[in-house]
């Protein structure tokens, strides 16, 4: 029995609050923009080149203005930055004399590339709406180039209106004159210049001409609403079938769309047209910073110069005594001389005997005929006397070594001073 009371309740409950959702609630369709994908997402003029070329024409892309299009063909132009090169601006008129057909919004009329040629002048705007203008300012940059308001997306075809074909004018399409756009509208707005021909074509609304297109040599230059172009407005009202009349829309034409100044990274375009240069420039810097490197040292450090103590010179002079000699001695120290005098007197190896001690004795300070006795190399020496002739070749080398010559001395001294000063 409990179980069924439950039951009961239950379903009282889930009635009770499915009959409030009902009534308090209300259920209403609400439109969720996808958000574009593919080409799309990069392309606002996707939509506009799908349908051109549904309609049967050839539609070509180009990130810049380096290149003219055919003769005949349609210019789609929205890049601001198209006159950055001074001239192009000629070979624009060139191309649309010869009987091309250029398309472009208003905000690029005033460039100083197009007003020598195209023949446009701005109108003047209403009272009213020139007062609007002035009560409700736009920020300079906006104003000058003439770059067209966008309203506020919240508001639902707020931005819509309605533009006439006049009488005097043919009418792109035989269904009729008037068209529904749904876009900004641009405070710019163009008539033919004075002493010019009359407008090919032109679209009028409630605020004057939106659309105008005028002759210039075999060609013609068309100024419409740039906003109708983009993807999220191609398909609202009369957006497209404006486009199309816009740009004289024929099957076989070919249209280009400019509408940006896309270059190739700097760094990526000098690689593919000068990597040679590049490739030799770096090896030569990293050949110059070799150069200016800090030296590595030695992988392991050198040993120090130390003098020998007493003891080990005295065995090493014994040691060397008992092998050769006392002859092999000075015939050892005369060499070291030799060498010494070779490297700091100029000439000393053409010289004589007896000139070499005088220069010798000159530049020590030594007397010449007591080192020309102590070189001589064929005289007979006891003990005595090859020790001071020894003493006397030692105290010249280390006087040739101490920093070049010394000055001639006037008073004569005894080797044994000489060493011991």
């Amino acid at each position: 029995m409990n179980a069924w009371v439950a039951r009961i309740l239950t379903v009282l409950v889930l009635a009770l609050a499915g009959f409030w959702l009902v009534t308090a609630t209300e259920w209403a369709d609400t439109e969720v923009s996808t958000p574009a994908s593919g080409e799309a997402r990069t392309n606002r003029f996707y939509g506009a080149q799908a349908m051109l070329r549904e309609l049967g024409m050839k539609v070509v892309k180009r990130d810049s203005l380096d290149a003219m299009p055919p003769a005949q063909a349609r210019l789609v132009l929205g890049s601001s930055h198209w006159d950055m090169f001074p001239e192009r601006g000629q070979r624009l008129r060139q191309w649309v004399e010869q009987g091309g057909h250029l398309v472009m919004p208003g905000y690029l009329v005033g460039g100083d590339q197009l007003e020598d040629w195209l023949p446009l002048v701005r109108e003047k705007p209403p009272a009213s709406e020139e007062k609007n203008e002035k009560e409700t300012p736009e920020p300079k940059k906006r104003r000058k180039s003439g770059i067209p308001r966008i309203p506020d997306p919240s508001a639902r075809d707020a931005d819509c209106h309605t533009v006439n074909e006049p009488a005097t004018v043919p009418a792109s399409f035989a269904a009729g004159r008037s068209y529904r756009l749904c876009t900004w509208w641009s405070p710019s707005r163009y008539r033919p210049a004075d002493r010019q021909p009359p407008a090919l074509w032109t679209a009028t609304g409630s605020r004057g001409t939106e659309a105008i297109r005028v002759g210039v040599g075999r060609g013609t230059v068309t100024v419409m609403p740039w906003g109708l172009w983009h993807n999220d407005s191609l398909l609202r009202g009369d957006n497209a079938l404006f486009a199309a009349a816009a740009v004289q829309a024929r099957g076989g034409a070919e249209i280009w769309f400019v509408a940006e100044e896309a270059r190739e990274p700097f760094m990526l375009w000098l690689w593919q047209k000068g990597w040679v240069a590049m490739v030799v420039g770096l090896l030569v810097l990293l050949a110059a910073l070799w150069r200016a490197a800090v030296r590595f040292g030695p992988l392991a450090p050198s040993a120090g110069t130390h003098r020998r103590s007493m003891a080990e010179q005295v065995r090493g002079t014994a040691g060397f005594l008992h092998a050769h000699g006392s002859g092999a001695l000075h015939v050892a120290q005369l060499r070291a001389l030799d060498e010494s005098a070779r490297r700091q007197l100029r000439g000393y190896a053409i010289r004589d005997a007896a000139a070499r001690a005088a220069a010798i004795a000159q530049a020590t300070g030594l007397e010449p005929a007591m080192l020309l006795r102590a070189m001589d190399g064929a005289r007979t020496r006891h003990a005595g006397a090859m020790a001071i002739d020894l003493e006397v070749l030692e105290t010249a080398r280390r006087r040739l070594d101490a920093n070049g010559p010394f000055t001639p001395r006037t008073s004569s001294s005894s080797p044994s001073s000489s060493s011991s000063s």
